[in-house]
């Protein structure tokens, strides 16, 4: 797999012991958001990724059916006698499946938003448990970021995702003989006065873009 390179920094990514490889983007949840430039100048831009050196990221291992959503305010008026239908953007939503991650008691923490000291883990004895209560206020950054490759060039490219400031919520837990265990992440990426948006989209391209 590809080194990730909108993820940096000197400190821990949570990494479950075993997960299968797919076509979906790297997922990782929780860092703090890192403001990147590419060129000088004139011709800088700016870009954004994670840095995992001060909070620890989390990265899925399994999930699908990945899906962004705009939330908007709609309202209506009348402009010169013709009515005339608005919409303001107030967020987006994203829902995914996570599977056999919801298997890692660490991993549920985050999606339920469970304070530090609702989990505990003996590693000695290889245990570790987790008590649901009531949902903590946790606001974490989510990052999505899928590589491919172009006829133009044998280079790494890639897309990427952020969304600054994130809700994370986890739905029903299914369990099935099949499929196993499942659960509906839903994350709510709300508007971060600081970065002056809701997300960041980013594009690299080794051999051009337009």
């Amino acid at each position: 797999m590809t080194t990730p390179v909108l993820l940096s920094g000197s400190g821990t990514t949570v990494t479950n012991l075993g997960y299968r490889l797919s076509n979906y983007p790297l997922v990782y949840i929780g860092g703090t958001v890192d403001t990147l430039t590419a060129g000088a100048g004139t011709g800088e831009v700016t870009y954004y990724g994670l840095d995992n050196t001060t909070v620890d990221v989390l990265k899925l291992g399994c999930y699908k059916d990945i899906t962004w959503s705009p939330q908007w305010n709609t309202f209506e008026d009348y402009c010169d006698g013709v009515l005339v239908r608005e919409r303001k953007l107030t967020g987006y939503n994203c829902a995914l499946t996570v599977t056999s991650d919801v298997i890692d008691l660490q991993y549920l923490r985050y999606f339920l938003r469970q304070a530090s000291a609702q989990y505990d883990v003996n590693t000695t004895l290889h245990f570790e448990a987790l008590l649901v209560d009531d949902v903590t206020e946790w606001v974490l950054p989510v990052l999505m970021e899928q590589h491919y490759r172009t006829a133009d060039s044998t280079a790494d490219e890639y897309i990427g995702i952020l969304a600054f400031e994130a809700e994370l919520s986890l739905g029903d837990i299914s369990i099935d003989p099949n499929e196993g265990w499942s659960a509906e992440l839903t994350i709510e990426a709300r508007r971060s006065d600081t970065y002056s948006g809701y997300l960041g989209l980013m594009r690299y391209d080794a051999a051009q873009l337009v």
